[in-house]
């Protein structure tokens, strides 16, 4: 197993002169907080610009680190970060077009910088490294990185929103950015919505084909997820909770007096919509003279990419209306707006979070937004309200905030005033199931998450089974059928026995199915399994009077041939979290016209045949994220198969089903196994080269080889059974 290797634009440091040499000095913030554990606690590298030239005690300081600089001239630099990252990629994936310039020479700058990443990572990376590249700035990287590293895991995050395929095509170097992240093997993002939007791009650009977040290529597949990028709550707490914290609530609660506070925390750029704010809190005041000295608005500006011409403009305009509203409302003792222009020090954000009874988070677009979550995380006392922008990330995981559209100024006004008007029962109502849920998923859990995906690769099969014909596979198969003395077929239904139908309730086999099962079943010594997902009353009211085993809802239950009952395989399941998933799936329901739910013993199962293609596949990869984040801590598997997300019962699958079988009934000197879908490849897996492994249908599979549909594994099994009688 090899390293973790880490990559971002910036190294997680600081370099500041000092008289003795440069000094180092660890940075903080989100991010860092969540790798950091990451990277202290493995042997690998962390590979990013160090911001300025390190001398010799630099250098051996990043060393000791395991911190590996790249070096980038001044000249490139400027425009890979300002020109390209800044002034392309960082206003057009934000949905503001009069922003962005597109310079050719801006590109190449990006475009060497990004070599020189793939340069320092390739000086220390081998084929079985794992490698994770983030953001923006680096869209290049992996694809750089796969013909030299083809073996190595390669993850990419993208922190910022990917927009609809309609914006990104304004886009000049559409294509080249997309062939760079193809390279990666998982592609993470922080919701499904720019999960579809870069889906329908790498279909409508490059014209691959991507269904259920896999983007097929020739030979390999690339994953596309979401993962919402969590907070570090501990830290968060212990800083908001501290004794300087404290002194500082005080002070400001001093201040400030009676009047409720509005909280406004935002890096001073362009996409955070401070005018937008700024224009709803004067409506407000000029319409409810209450608010006027009932109401204080503290809105502290970070300041960001100064250099920017832009972002000069955006400061000058805030200033001006935070100059006017205060002159227009404030009085002697009392000024409506106090406008923070710097950072401040993590106790005092802490303080002015415990102190806001408003956050006010409204950016016009925002990738995530992680002042929503930390506001959330410190109001455990339920007398807060999060007041938040439709068009930020964390919109889909805070659900019970007042929702805004920033444009729509009389209507943020009316937002704001209903917050400061909310009574206590209704605040803890909507805050405390935000607040247990930004606890539970914080930075570490999407960390973890990120990494398992990348190394436990699912619906990811790279092997294409050569495509045989029926007689062709039954002609190679026949002599050693024949000759088996214990020989067991085990076989999948939908998709593989039976055709689908639209409708999951209506594929009862036919006549033809039920003769081939029953004349394999009859062969002499010959042991034949039905082994599906289906639940064993509808599989065993349609197979009723067939003499076979069956097998149901991948392994929980088993029905031996000429047995009456099933038995159950294991103890019987711990189904609470049937309550909490159940809701989830009806509400998608809902939203998805054609969508059916299934209720199994062990299991649910979510099926969208019926739906409009498109509709059905996002909204399946939306409820899967959702199901994945609710039911993170129960013993449960969320599995994507053909138009259906089933949550099933941890440990039990089609391979341990087989096991059992084999340890209890075997050993099978012949050993056939068939089925279409994710959850046969646990069978295929745990028969490995034992036996003969059949996939069905086009696409990758463990398997060793495959038919064409169900129509042709039929055709096969008869003349199986011509070869045996």
């Amino acid at each position: 197993m090899g390293r973790l290797i880490l990559v971002s634009n910036r190294l997680p440091v600081t370099i500041q002169d000092d008289t003795n040499g440069q000094k180092v000095n660890r940075s903080s913030g989100g991010l860092v907080a969540g790798l950091d554990p990451l990277h202290l606690n493995g042997d690998g590298i962390w590979i990013g610009y160090p911001g300025t030239a390190p001398d010799d005690n630099a250098n051996k300081l990043l060393a000791d680190m395991r911190l590996e600089p790249v070096a980038i001239p001044d000249s490139e630099y400027a425009g890979y970060y300002e020109g390209f990252s800044n002034g392309a990629i960082w206003p057009l994936f934000h949905y503001l077009l009069e922003h962005c310039n597109f310079y050719p020479a801006a590109f190449e700058d990006y475009k060497r910088v990004n070599e020189r990443f793939a340069e320092k990572i390739l000086e220390h990376a081998k084929d079985d490294d794992t490698i994770w590249i983030h953001d923006y700035q680096l869209m290049l990287v992996p694809s750089m990185l796969r013909e030299k590293l083809p073996g190595a895991r390669i993850g990419f995050f993208l922190h910022i929103p990917f927009p609809s395929s309609e914006v990104f095509r304004v886009m000049p170097q559409r294509e080249e950015l997309l062939r760079g992240l193809l390279g990666a093997d998982l592609i993470g993002v922080h919701t499904f919505e720019y999960a579809d939007n870069l889906a329908r791009s790498f279909r409508r650009v490059l014209g691959h084909e991507s269904r259920q977040g896999v983007v097929n290529l020739s030979g390999r597949k690339v994953r596309i997820e979401a993962h919402p990028l969590g907070i570090d709550v501990e830290s968060q707490r212990n800083a908001a909770f501290s004794d300087d914290a404290e002194q500082i609530l005080t002070r400001y609660k001093r201040n400030i007096g009676d009047a409720q506070v509005i909280l406004g925390v935002d890096r001073l750029d362009y996409t955070k919509g401070l005018p937008n704010k700024l224009e709803a809190f004067k409506e407000l005041l000029d319409r409810e003279p209450r608010w006027r000295e009932g109401a204080v608005l503290i809105q502290v500006a970070v300041p960001s990419r100064e250099a920017i011409g832009s972002y000069r403009d955006q400061k000058s305009e805030i200033e001006r209306l935070v100059g006017e509203i205060n002159g227009l409302y404030g009085r002697a003792g009392h000024t409506p707006i106090q406008y923070i222009y710097g950072s401040v020090s993590p106790a005092e954000l802490g303080a002015l979070y415990r102190l806001a009874d408003v956050a006010l988070v409204s950016p016009i677009r925002d990738g995530l937004n992680l002042v929503a979550k930390e506001y959330v995380s410190i109001r455990d006392d339920g007398a807060g309200v999060l007041v938040l922008s439709e068009f930020a990330g964390a919109a889909t995981e805070l659900g019970e905030a007042l929702r805004i559209n920033p444009w729509d100024v009389r209507g943020t006004a009316d937002q704001i005033e209903r917050a400061l008007d909310m009574g206590f029962g209704e605040r803890n109502e909507r805050m405390a199931p935000m607040h247990k849920r930004v606890v539970e998923n914080d930075v570490h859990l999407w960390v973890g998450r990120f990494i398992r995906s990348l190394g436990t690769p699912k619906n990811e099969i790279s092997a294409t089974p050569p495509m045989l014909a029926s007689s062709t596979l039954a002609e190679s198969l026949a002599s050693a059928f024949a000759k088996a003395e214990n020989p067991l077929i085990m076989l999948d239904y939908d998709g593989t026995l039976r055709e689908f139908t639209v409708r999951h309730d209506e594929a009862k086999p036919t006549e033809e199915i039920l003769d081939i099962v029953s004349s394999l079943s009859s062969l002499r010594d010959t042991s034949v399994y039905i082994n599906t997902g289906r639940d064993r009353n509808t599989i065993g009211d349609w197979f009723e009077g067939v003499d076979v085993s069956l097998i149901a809802e991948h392994g929980s239950w088993t029905k031996e041939k000429g047995q009456p009952s099933w038995k159950r395989a294991g103890d019987e399941p711990d189904l609470s979290w049937q309550a909490e998933a159940m809701p989830i799936l009806e509400d998608y329901k809902s939203r998805t016209p054609g969508v059916q739910i299934e209720k199994k013993s062990s299991g649910l199962v979510w099926h969208y045949r019926e739906a409009e293609a498109d509709i059905g596949e996002f909204q399946a990869l939306d409820l899967t994220t959702h199901l994945e984040n609710t039911l993170a801590g129960a013993p449960v598997e969320i599995l994507t198969g053909s138009k259906i997300v089933e949550i099933r019962q941890y440990g039990i699958d089609k391979g341990r089903a087989y096991s059992h079988v084999s340890s209890t009934s075997g050993p099978y000197d012949f050993v056939l196994a068939i089925g279409d879908d994710r959850t046969d490849e646990d069978l295929f897996a745990a028969v490995g080269e034992d036996g003969y492994t059949v996939h069905v249908g086009p696409g990758g599979s463990i398997a060793a080889s495959s038919l064409h549909s169900p129509g042709s594994v039929r055709r096969f099994l008869a003349l199986l059974v011509k070869a045996r009688s």
